[in-house]
């Protein structure tokens, strides 16, 4: 009896020695957790366990191998976990190929759609599904991924994206980075970089990553915590968090700050402080995610010596197609060497001169390739409501020179510019925008002064307001567009509100010239207070139907307030003041919310087509 207890507590030990030998993170056991990013990945080593790697389906398209695979992320408190992926390349190619690691955004899945992108522009492409919703073409007894254990996912763990804190889902059993969703899928993309690796058609010296929004700071994480990477291009993320010289703005409308670990050891600065790969920023001036502002104070902190900037004027999270493309462009330069990139343009703002005015200077690099600039300026601290306004720029040799007027030396100022190429290199688009641009956008860096910088130089400002906003809306510089060829849903915003040059006069109407042949009904759209951007005040989203009647002649239509509507209910107060709209917008169609239930105006087929060309002219403010 004795003999056979001794040999049952022997395989329970046995199965215990067996179950730690097995763990991927080797527990705590009363250390303390890591404090640094160095500390954090200095013992792990992604190659060190079999990735058993499963193809559940493959296929033939478009000249390209596609697969739906998984493989191990890891084993965590006795589990593994397990990552599925879509993996594409060109099935006939010479020699091995560069490759890419795609990395989803939030709330979405790993598509085929990125890597038949990556595979036709000519790489072996992995996208990694770390959300772990069922992927397309998934029968219902496919495997996909399975945390295990732990959970890096948005449905049931979203909390620990900022939090590094312990439950029954994560790896130590107090405050540790090795808790945290970001950490974990970064160990899932670092296995993903080593299938890339063991892939007999691809080239592991020639790695790059790329990822849109969450997917944009899970390739800053990757970069900074792997240097397989060779190159990469983060869109709308891997900005960092706001250091304390934008926190001391007035009204910056920056994020919390979290933990004193959290930002040693997940937050994306110290990531950045360890890339040493060609880096791309790809977002616009306005996003939420990839906070502008942020990324050109936290860039600085790069040691690559290649950091490339393009920014989409004035969208939020989305981009055109100029700065887009310009993506594929950087790997090819960076992976292929079939591309010669520009260099960031040098911009240099001069505040002192005769006139009182600041002046910006912009040098671009590939000056014969140039087809035009644009020179953008703010006075607006808020970086998510900013208004960008367009500075007339004008040539002067081999650089464009234009003035920045701004309203009063009591606000900030902050510069900007675009230079747009020519584009003449073969890129294959994603399905939505497969039509190449004419050109393709690379940015400058951000010059910013405080009032303090701008009064010791001497500036007054010009604190003169225009009553009329948009002339003719010939080319939509200071607007953005959405859907703008579909005949119903297109729209075209702008903050120019905002911006203390154009502020509405007290008891002031909106008065705009359309015309148009046939009858129609159209919307006016405001954002009111967006962001936060007047502390202490109400915020909501309203709306004035517009009902035009046909005629070959200008004219114009008039709205007041009291003509705008909530659009939802929690808008339970109406619109009092044009002083905090954030965003104006004309569009064709727009979804109510009413009872719980969505409405969509107008009903579809009554006068609501209205296909391009749309004339308008002549915003402005009309009254007292």
């Amino acid at each position: 009896m004795q003999i056979v207890y001794i040999a049952f507590r022997l395989v329970l030990v046995l199965g215990l020695l067996e179950r730690m030998a097995a763990e991927t993170l080797p527990p705590l056991d009363g250390k303390e957790p890591p404090q640094t990013v160095a500390e954090l990945w200095s013992s792990y080593d992604p190659d060190a366990e079999p990735l058993e790697v499963k193809v559940i389906k493959e296929y033939q398209e478009d000249g390209l191998t596609i697969r739906m695979l998984t493989y191990t992320i890891g084993t965590f408190k006795g589990v593994k976990s397990k990552m599925a992926a879509w993996y594409a390349f060109p099935a006939k190619h010479e020699g091995k190929l560069p490759a890419l690691i795609q990395m989803h955004g939030g709330g979405q899945r790993a598509e085929i759609h990125s890597v038949k992108y990556g595979a036709q522009n000519g790489y072996a492409c992995l996208a990694i599904n770390w959300g772990g919703r069922l992927l397309e073409r998934a029968g219902e007894d496919d495997p996909g991924t399975d945390w295990g254990a732990v959970d890096a996912t948005q449905t049931g763990h979203n909390g620990h994206y900022g939090s590094l804190l312990p439950d029954d889902r994560t790896i130590d059993p107090v405050e540790s980075p090795r808790n945290n969703n970001w950490f974990l899928i970064v160990i899932g993309a670092k296995r993903g970089v080593s299938f890339l690796c063991r892939q007999p058609e691809v080239d592991a010296k020639r790695i790059g990553a790329f990822g849109h929004s969450m997917g944009g700071k899970l390739t800053v994480m990757l970069s900074g915590a792997d240097p397989r990477i060779k190159v990469a291009a983060p869109s709308c993320g891997g900005c960092g968090s706001a250091p304390d010289s934008i926190r001391k703005r007035p009204n910056a409308g920056v994020r919390p700050k979290k933990s004193a670990l959290y930002h040693q050891t997940i937050d994306d600065t110290p990531y950045l402080e360890r890339i040493t790969a060609p880096i791309l920023y790809m977002g616009p001036q306005n996003d939420f995610n990839g906070i502008l502002d942020n990324v050109y104070a936290n860039w600085k902190s790069l040691p690559s010596k290649v950091v490339n900037y393009t920014v989409t004027p004035h969208m939020n999270h989305r981009a055109t197609a100029e700065h887009v493309y310009p993506g594929m462009l950087f790997f090819a330069d960076h992976l292929k060497g079939t591309f010669e990139f520009p260099a960031t343009p040098g911009l240099e703002v001069r505040l002192k001169n005769e006139k009182g005015i600041p002046t910006a200077v912009l040098v671009p690099d590939q000056l014969g390739n140039v087809a035009r600039v644009e020179i953008f300026y703010s006075v607006d601290s808020h970086i998510l409501t900013r208004f960008w306004r367009t500075a007339k720029a004008t040539r002067q040799g081999q650089s464009w020179g234009a003035e920045l007027p701004f309203f009063s030396a009591g606000q900030p100022l902050f510069v900007m510019a675009n230079v747009y190429y020519k584009l003449q290199h073969k890129v294959v688009g994603y399905p939505w925008m497969k039509r190449a641009p004419e050109t393709f956008g690379l940015s400058s860096k951000m010059l910013s002064y405080s009032p303090e910088e701008l009064k010791k130089s001497g500036l007054q400002g010009s604190p003169e307001r225009s009553r009329l906003i948009e002339t003719d809306f010939a080319d939509y510089q200071d607007w953005y567009r959405l859907n703008w060829q579909n005949p119903h849903h297109w729209g075209a915003y702008t903050r120019k509100l905002k911006d203390p040059a154009f502020a509405a006069p007290d008891g002031a109407s909106l008065a705009l010239e359309v015309r148009l042949e046939h009858d129609l009904t159209f919307f006016i759209h405001l954002q009111n207070n967006n962001w936060n951007a007047f502390p202490g005040e109400k915020s909501g989203e309203y709306f004035a139907q517009v009902e035009v009647v046909g005629s070959q002649e200008w004219q114009t239509i008039k709205v007041s307030l009291d003509d705008f509507q909530p659009v939802h209910e929690r808008s339970s107060e109406p619109l009092r003041s044009w002083g905090h709209v954030t965003e104006f917008g004309l569009r064709g169609k727009l979804t109510l919310q009413r009872g719980g239930k969505q409405l969509e105006l107008p009903e579809r087929g009554v006068n609501d087509r209205w296909s391009t060309p749309r004339s308008f002219r002549n915003l402005r403010w009309e009254g007292p």
